[in-house]
């Protein structure tokens, strides 16, 4: 599984793990406006997209997919992002 962040123009792609999920999310970092952070294994994606203020109910844009089926749209928070980042990795077996 990888953990892809693009921030004005510059991508980094890293293996994906529990802890360093928590760090994009935690409440003190700092997530620009159009930032895109995804978790990707396969043809399985989840990413978030910073729309809103930071801190926000509106922060991120949220979208995924498992092959060619939607698994979720939406707006949220950096927590609910975290939880859905979390349920990504343990239903990849990458997090018990």
């Amino acid at each position: 599984m990888i953990l892809r962040i693009c921030e004005n123009g510059h991508e980094q792609v890293e293996p994906a793990s529990p802890e360093r999920v928590a760090q994009v999310f935690a409440p003190e970092a700092p997530i620009a406006d159009g930032t895109e952070i995804t978790l990707a294994e396969g043809e399985r994606w989840l990413t978030a997209m910073a729309v809103g203020a930071a801190g926000s109910a509106t922060e991120l844009l949220m979208s995924g997919a498992d092959g060619e089926t939607a698994t979720v749209s939406g707006i949220a928070a950096r927590s609910e992002a975290l939880r859905l980042f979390r349920e990504f990795m343990v239903s990849a077996g990458s997090l018990r």
